[in-house]
């Protein structure tokens, strides 16, 4: 299942939708005003850097200002829950933690207002892979180092993200004993908080550079990446699938932006065609290649085909995430 999840993101990223014609918009209708975009984690990580790339696009192909607004918490609920409950009238979106934020509704922890599958989905805007890190004053150098351990602290932003979602899998697959510390309102200052000694390590957005840069400054040491093949940045340290396990190289973090259910047809697809033609906008593409971070773009219903696939996933690792929720 998890192989399949893959290939269908692979294929459908190749496949994307493509709009190289202006987006038409009629003078007197939608959109006329501001649209306010919610980011589900604090300032700096990689869905805030992403998603504000993206407006630089956005704001050309609409012809309104398109504005971010970091709404943190709960594990990116609070944001969700807000866009769940807004007017379908296209003016507010919100970029979506796949396949954290399943995990948060399946297992209704923290409790999510939302129901996913319902939502009006515009596109992906990338699928960021991981890498594994530990604080460069602790004793783990190696995955048995881990294993030998009486516990791994690892520190999050909160239940049902994509990190606390790797890092559950990654502790039950790989065998070691391990502690969430949560709450933390951004992902750099959950990095921070392995600096400052509260835990031992987490998952970090290889495409993110604010978490990266703790790696570069020899803050965090990268232990293994989650790829079939080694980061050109990081050619000494080992793939997921070198320590034996490459099913895991599917977990990732899909940052995907999405607005209130019900919105009208004809006002989604504007947003639809607006966000396509984002991706394929110059200045957002040299943001992106700033960050060395890579759009891969899925647009419309290609993305709703493929949010079956990772709900099987969460579906067949019940279990574990159960275990970790204390349920």
């Amino acid at each position: 299942m998890l192989r399949k999840v893959i290939g269908i993101v692979s294929l459908l990223a190749v496949l994307g939708i493509a709009v190289t014609a202006p987006v038409a918009l009629a003078a007197d209708k939608y959109p006329s005003r501001t649209i306010t975009w919610l980011i589900p984690y604090g300032p700096a990580g990689g869905f805030d850097l992403h998603s504000r790339a993206m407006t630089i696009g956005m704001k050309k192909a609409l012809g309104v200002n398109v504005i971010i607004r970091n709404r943190p918490g709960a594990g990116g609920n609070i944001a969700w829950n807000l866009t769940w409950g807004a007017k379908p009238d296209g003016y507010t979106i919100s970029t979506v933690n796949i396949p954290g934020a399943i995990v948060s509704e399946l297992f209704d922890n923290p409790k999510p207002q939302y129901k996913l599958k319902e939502f009006s989905w515009i596109g992906q805007i990338s699928a960021g892979p991981y890498v594994w890190a530990v604080g460069a004053k602790t004793p783990f150098k190696s995955l048995e180092d881990l294993q030998k351990a009486d516990e791994v602290l690892l520190t999050g932003t909160g239940v049902g993200g994509t990190a606390w979602v790797t890092a559950a899998l990654t502790a039950s697959v790989l065998k070691f004993k391990h502690r969430f510390i949560l709450g933390y309102p951004s992902a750099p200052a959950a990095n921070m908080g392995i600096v400052r000694g509260e835990g031992h390590a987490r998952g970090l957005g290889l495409d993110s550079p604010g978490q990266m840069q703790f790696v570069h400054d020899g803050h965090l040491r990268p232990l293994w990446v989650y790829l079939e093949k080694r980061a050109p940045e990081f050619p000494d340290v080992p793939t997921i699938g070198e320590l034996g396990h490459p099913e895991l190289t599917v977990l990732a973090s899909h940052r995907v932006v999405t607005a209130p259910p019900g919105m009208p047809k004809d006002r989604l697809e504007i947003l639809q065609k607006a966000f396509d033609a984002a991706t394929k906008d110059p200045d957002v593409l040299e943001r992106f290649a700033k960050m060395k971070a890579k759009i891969e773009p899925v647009v419309g219903k290609d993305w709703e085909n493929m949010l079956n696939g990772f709900y099987s996933l969460i579906e067949d690792n019940g279990e574990t995430f159960k275990k970790s929720l204390g349920k």
